[in-house]
This record gives C-alpha cells, structure tokens and sequence, in this order.
C-alpha cells in the first residue's frame, strides 16, 4: 500500500501495535490481508483467526499478491488466554476481528490479553496489527483500546457533494508528520490503492 507506506516512512515500525477501526466493509479485511502479505514476503507473517477461516484467510492474502503459504493462520479461542506459537523476532501478526472476542469473551478478558500480546510484541520486536469494527463497541472501550495502541487507523467515508468517499484517517501514529492525516481508499483488482488527500485535521 503505497500512499501508507509513503506516510509511514516505510512501513510499520518493530515493535508496535496499530488499531485498525471502521465499518464492516472489505477494506477493513484487505487491510489485514496487505499488512500480512507485506511481511510474508520477505519471511513469515502470523494472522489469527476468530471470525474468518483458515481458508478463507488464505485466499484474501492471495487476492492482494501475496503467498499464503508463508502465513500461519492460528486460530484463536473466545476465552482463555491467547498463545502465540513459535514466535521469531520481525514477525507481524494481524487479529481479524478483535470484536468478535470482545463480544464472546468480554472486554476485560480481550483486553488483558492484547496487554500481555503488546509486551510479547515489544519484546521480540514485532507487529500487531488488530481489526475492530466500529460501532459495536462503547466509548470507554473505544477510549481504551485508543491509549492502548501505538497508533490508530480509522476507515470512514467522506461526503462530497453527491459523492461518497471512501478514506482511512491515520492517527496516534509514532514518526508520521502531522497529529492526523487522510489517505484516500481505492479498492482495486489487487486489493487497495492509498492515494493522500494532502488533508490534515
């Protein structure tokens, strides 16, 4: 994804955590399949699963190019404390829908896991990228998984005259220039197109 990477400096700083928050729509989902297939192509990337199957998430990292053979999909349970299996430094791990565990799980238990995840990811130097779909959720919960990330990505739709406007809206982000910025969203046969606005708020 070119125009984040652009933002970014060049990606996804090690050892970081990004929320990724908006309405459940394929964008949200090609988010987690572009963050996975960017790593798995240069080593190994994980990509939990609590709401797509295994099969499913292989053929959606394969529709944005990337080779889902070097994708460990591990299943995830609703309650329980998470295990990260055969973890190496520089992985990436993407959760699918961090909403799903809350809404079977409880908050709390999903919360106190992604703090336990966060240190792991601090630790060995790897990503965490988590999906969450707004509006399901209240605002201290929001708020909550808000200061627990190191850097959050909102999928919205701006209107425009008669035009409606697909963006994602970074912020929170370590190392960007501005508080906040907004990319343009393009869904293309390839998965995502992140074209800037040149907006900041």
């Amino acid at each position: 994804m070119a125009g984040l990477d652009s933002l970014l400096g060049g990606g996804f700083p090690p050892g970081h955590v990004y929320l990724v928050s908006g309405e459940p729509m394929n964008a949200m989902e090609l988010i987690g399949y572009h963050c996975a297939s960017a790593t798995a192509a240069g080593g190994s990337a994980g990509y939990f699963a609590t709401e797509n199957t295994p099969e499913e998430i292989k053929l959606g990292i394969q529709a944005v190019g990337g080779n889902p053979e070097r994708v460990h999909v591990i299943p995830l349970p609703y309650q329980g404390k998470w295990v990260v299996p055969d973890a190496k430094k520089g992985m990436r791990y993407v959760v699918d829908s961090l909403s799903m565990l809350i809404l079977n799980a409880g908050f709390m238990e999903a919360y106190q896991n992604l703090k336990r995840v966060k240190a792991q990811m601090r630790q060995n130097g790897d990503n965490l990228i988590v999906l969450v779909t707004a509006g399901l959720h209240s605002e201290k919960e929001v708020a909550m998984l808000r200061q627990w990330a190191d850097g959050v990505m909102e999928l919205g739709f701006d209107r425009q005259g008669f035009g409606l406007y697909p963006y994602l809206k970074i912020s929170k982000m370590r190392g960007t220039p501005d508080s906040a910025r907004l990319l343009l969203v393009k869904e293309t046969d390839r998965g995502l197109s992140l074209d800037s606005t040149k907006r900041v708020f």
